[in-house]
Order: C-alpha cells, then structure tokens, then sequence
C-alpha cells in the first residue's frame, strides 16, 4: 500500500465546490424495484435458495485517460477488494478476481455520461462474470450499476474504507435503496409526511405495510433520507423523521443499501441477504460456474533472493529485485522506498507483477533502499506487505529526473458543512516540492504552506471552523505549472 503524507492544519481552512473529479452524488442507480425481485419477494418459497457459500467472479477494469494516465494503482484495487468480501462473507458470499485487471486507456470511458458508460460495458464486458469498471468519474457519481451489464466505480469511492462496490454490487444482485421511494425527494418537504410518494406506499414505523412499502423488506426499518448523512455514536441518523401516522424514528445507518456515510455502514440485513443469494441461484446461475473452494494468503512468508539484506548496489542502472514463489500468489506488489536522513521511509515506486522478480532502473545514489513483497491471488486482496529488506546505492551520478506534476487532485467530500474536515489526495510518481494555498474567489490568498510531497498517495486533512460559507479555491502550484480545484462551504 502507498504510504499516505498526512497533514494537520489548524490556520488552514476550506471547502469545496465543482471539482469534475468529485460526484455530484452518492449513487446513479436507476430507482425502483427490479422485476425479478418484486416476484421474489412476493413468493420467496418459489425460488430456489440454499445457505451454501456461493463464489461469484469479478472482471475488474481498470480506465486511464487517453494517455494511460490516471490507472487506479492495483494495491488499492486490492485493499477495496478485501473490505468487499468482507462486507458480503455475513451473506455466505465471496467474490473472486477472474482473469487479469484489464486496462483500458479511453478518455471518454475514465470521465464519461451514461451513454459513453452502456458502450464501455457493452463493448468490454466479460461474459458469465459481474464487470467492474474502476473510472474517474461515472455519469458524476460515486458509482452505479445497471442491471443487465455491469457497475462503474470512481476510484476515489473505491477505497479500503468505502462501502461504494458492496453497495453497487447490492444493486446488481437486485437490491433497491432503503430510501426506495424517496429518490430525489425530501421528507422535509412534507409536513405531515404523506402516505405515498412518487406513487408509492410510505413505509411506517409500525411495519403493517413493511411488504409492499419503501423496498419491501421488513427487516429494514424505515428510511426517507435520500442525500448522504451522518450517523450519530448508535449508528443512526441525526434526522428525526416521521412517518404518516405520527411515529417518529431515525434511519439505520448499518445498512450498506442506505445513504449513510461509510463509517456508519457495515451490513445487509438478512432479507437482503436472502434475496442476493436467490438472485445468484435463480436469477444469475451463470456466474456459479466455479465453486472451488477459495485458497486465501494468511501468514504469507517472502524469502528475498537479490539483493542480499545490507549489499551495496554499485550500478544502480539496472537493480534485479527478486525472491522466492509465494504458494498460492497469483501476483504481487513491489513496493520500493527511500530511508530519509530523518530515518522515516518515502515510497518511491510501487510495481505490479505475476513475476517474481522486477528491474528497477535510475535509482539515486548514495541512498539507503527498503523494498517489501505483497503477495495476493483471485481470492485474498487482505494479505499485508512483507517485512522490509535493505540495500544501499553507491555514490555514482544519476542524471535522470523525470519532470511531473501531480495527478488525480481531488477534494472531498464536497460540498461540506464549515467545521468538518476535508481531504486532499494526488498521485505523484516521484516526489515533489508543492505550495498549497486557498484563495477567495476574488482571487486573495487567505493561507498557503509548503508541501514536500512524496511519490504515491499524498493525503492532507483540512479543517473549515474558521471559514465563512461561500466558494473558494483550493491551489497546488509546482514546478511544472498551477492546479485548482472549486471547495464550497454550507
């Protein structure tokens, strides 16, 4: 995993606003009840179920722009690859990589409308598996699915701490909103609130019409919250809402099919849980074609063959980093970092391989080196990243240097409330001297600082106490040129 630099900043305040790398909304998923579930739930003993583990296999596609750039790094792919399974092994579900990540360097795919999206899958999309689309930006979205093709993903809602593929793959599998109803519509419009809406019954609290009301699983409480929220310390939602007779409740935020933010998600309830499984046994046999039984990586040992712990390297030209075959790997990740004068590490480059062995050429010299194995097959993205092996460069000249500037500059989450915390992310593939700075509108510098930002994930947390609401501009300015991104503060 890319190390993260992580920045405090108590005078640096902020927001957010039309960054086009940040959703506009949580998800794109079409409304409604699918068909096929509306007679599944109608008839549950209809349908054949079973409580046996089922396999299901993934293709993941990973996007670029035009120029390759902008390829989701495959260490994250795998780390939102474990919180995936995770969230579904409750379900007596687990999903498993099938084939290679397949690449595709397609501007109009990385960034694109719905239309664009429909010809990605239809033009890519791998049979008798469920295709998985890691982009920039889907339709504006943190992601969505179709039903008949696929689900697109943005990379930035695709993290180890995002609940965004279970939630789309939820969808996939049949499972509507907990809000199911209420879609573009706000509860707090109403007043009292009304027995239907969008042509649907309003679920009440009382659970008398909990089988045709809201999406028709009784063991999912009501929920009208139809935008991201917040949960309070048990989990549910600040909103106190009410339903058509009067009762009063707050959302469950457990639920991975609500709006609740990420760390408040966790769970399917047990009637979606059945209605998933039935999807797959009914619905998409197709995707049961292997059901061997999964080989997972816990207490992978890697032996280093080359170089030797402590051996100096005196032509850094061309450096051979090899060690021994991980039973049960189907790939790895290299991770090579740089020991400061400080004594902290830097990662420097990250190398996917099925190899095990990969060149690293022009690296500095006189340097101290660490470089670490982590192992992983279709299975089991959860393995860790073995312990690290030193090396040393000797005191030859290196006069190559790579000019680049920061990639995948996004804020999130936007807008956001003044008091709440933001996050800035970019990508460098070496690292960098970075002025960070925040603008009026108007153009005024009201703070900045120097960065001197490492290769990978940078990763900045910024309070906004102390701003008043309204649009500003977030700057990175470099070397190489100026980025800007729109914050808005509520």
């Amino acid at each position: 995993m890319k190390k993260l630099l992580l920045f405090s900043f108590a005078a640096l305040l902020l927001a957010l606003a039309a960054n086009a790398q940040e959703p506009d909304e949580y998800c794109g998923t079409p409304p409604g009840i699918v068909p096929w579930l509306r007679d599944y739930q109608d008839n549950p003993s209809a349908f054949l179920r079973s409580n046996e583990l089922l396999y299901v296999p993934l293709t993941i596609h990973i996007v670029g722009s035009d120029d390759g750039n902008g390829f989701y790094p495959v260490p994250r792919v795998l780390d939102a690859f474990c919180t995936l399974n995770r969230d579904f092994e409750p379900s007596n579900i687990q999903f498993f990589i099938e084939g290679e990540f397949n690449y595709i360097a397609n501007t109009e795919y990385y960034d694109h409308d719905y239309g664009a999206g429909f010809e990605m899958m239809e033009r890519y999309n791998v049979p008798n598996t469920i295709n998985c689309y890691i982009v920039s930006s889907p339709a504006g979205n943190c992601g969505y699915a179709v039903y008949s093709l696929g689900i697109a993903l943005n990379k930035g809602c695709t993290t180890a701490a995002d609940h965004t593929w279970a939630h789309e793959i939820g969808h996939y599998l049949s499972l509507p909103h907990t809000f199911s109803g209420w879609e573009g519509t706000s509860f707090q419009d109403f007043d009292p609130t009304p027995s239907s809406i969008n042509g649907r019954p309003v679920e009440r609290v009382d659970g008398v019409n909990c089988q045709n009301a809201g999406d028709r699983f009784c063991d999912t409480p009501p929920d009208y919250i139809s935008n991201r929220w917040s949960c309070r310390s048990d989990n549910s939602s600040n909103a106190l809402q009410t339903d058509p007779t009067g009762a009063t409740f707050r959302s469950d935020g457990t639920l991975i099919m609500s709006y609740s933010f990420d760390e408040c998600a966790s769970r399917f309830s047990e009637g979606q849980s059945d209605a998933m499984r039935a999807n797959l046994l009914n619905q998409r046999s197709n995707l049961l074609y292997d059901q061997s039984p999964a080989v997972y990586l816990e207490n992978a040992n890697v032996t280093p063959i080359t170089p030797s712990e402590g051996a100096m390297i005196t032509d850094a030209n061309s450096v051979l980093l090899e060690w021994e075959p991980v039973v049960g790997a189907d790939g790895y990740i290299v991770q090579l970092s740089l020991l400061s004068t400080l004594g902290f590490e830097i990662v420097y480059r990250s190398f996917p391989t099925t190899d095990t062995r990969v060149e690293v050429t022009g690296l500095l010299s006189d340097r101290d080196w660490l470089w670490r194995v982590r192992p992983y097959n279709r299975y089991d993205g959860c393995t860790g990243y073995s312990n690290a092996f030193a090396f040393e460069t000797g005191n030859f000249i290196n006069t190559t240097r790579e000019q680049v500037a920061p990639t995948d500059f996004n804020i999130r989450p936007n807008p956001q409330r003044a008091g709440n915390d933001l996050t800035i992310e970019f990508d460098l593939p070496v690292a960098l001297d970075l002025s960070l700075n925040l603008y009026t509108m108007a153009g005024k510098r009201i703070h900045g600082m120097q960065l001197n930002a490492h290769y990978g994930l940078n990763r900045i947390e910024m309070p906004t106490g102390h701003l008043e609401p309204g649009l500003y501009l977030i700057g990175l300015e470099h070397a190489q040129g100026k980025q800007f991104r729109k914050i808005l503060i509520q």
